[in-house]
């Protein structure tokens, strides 16, 4: 049965509350730090085994690598009348943080040391024309319980997005290696991409 409207408002700005405090616990326990309107990063070691990406960066055990969260409450605040428009909306300032972060990334600061950037999200497979790498989650409960955190906040922010969103949730992993992000968002002006989509990076 479907609430009855302001219901659903009040059950929306109650999970958008728990949503925000959840993500602010979370940014505060790994140390995230805000890149331009719409992106936070942090720096961890890696702690896989080596592997290597297509433009030829590999990366060893105890590499550096910057794990990118969004910012969903700003993503919420991007105001649209239909889902295209909120997709343009949000890309546009989705490359202005990726601008930043390559600015940070080629400058003389700790994410200079990063060999690539990476974070996990429910927007659809595209960027590789722009160096991004994606690959699906495998199965399991970490993809389960990701793709219901995704779906909360899909009903919670992007009201404009639900409906087909919400059925076609599959949390990917996306990197960029350091390079090629300064290679495609480190100019003045970063060219337009095909990075589009509400909200929902998490790490």
């Amino acid at each position: 049965m479907t609430l009855p409207t302001a219901d659903a408002r009040r059950s929306r700005n109650a999970l958008r509350v728990a949503l925000e405090r959840a993500d602010d616990f979370y940014r505060r326990r790994f140390e995230l730090a805000p890149v331009g309107p719409l992106l936070y990063v942090g720096l961890e070691r890696h702690e896989g085994a080596p592997f290597a990406l297509r433009d030829g960066t590999r990366l060893e055990p105890g590499a550096w690598i910057g794990r990118l969260h969004f910012n969903n409450a700003r993503a919420a605040a991007v105001e649209a009348d239909s889902r295209p428009q909120a997709g343009i909306r949000f890309g546009r300032l989705l490359r202005e943080s990726f601008a930043e972060l390559a600015e940070r990334a080629r400058g003389d600061t700790p994410l200079r040391q990063a060999a690539l950037f990476e974070g996990i999200t429910w927007l659809r497979v595209h960027g590789g024309a722009v160096g991004f790498d994606a690959e699906p989650l495998p199965q399991g409960p970490r993809r389960w319980l990701l793709g219901a955190h995704f779906r909360l906040l899909i009903w919670a922010f992007a009201p404009v997005a639900r409906g087909a969103a919400m059925l076609n949730v599959a949390p990917h992993r996306f990197r960029i290696t350091r390079q090629a992000l300064i290679d495609s968002f480190g100019g003045r002006r970063p060219r337009a991409t095909h990075l589009d989509g509400p909200v929902g990076l998490a790490s």
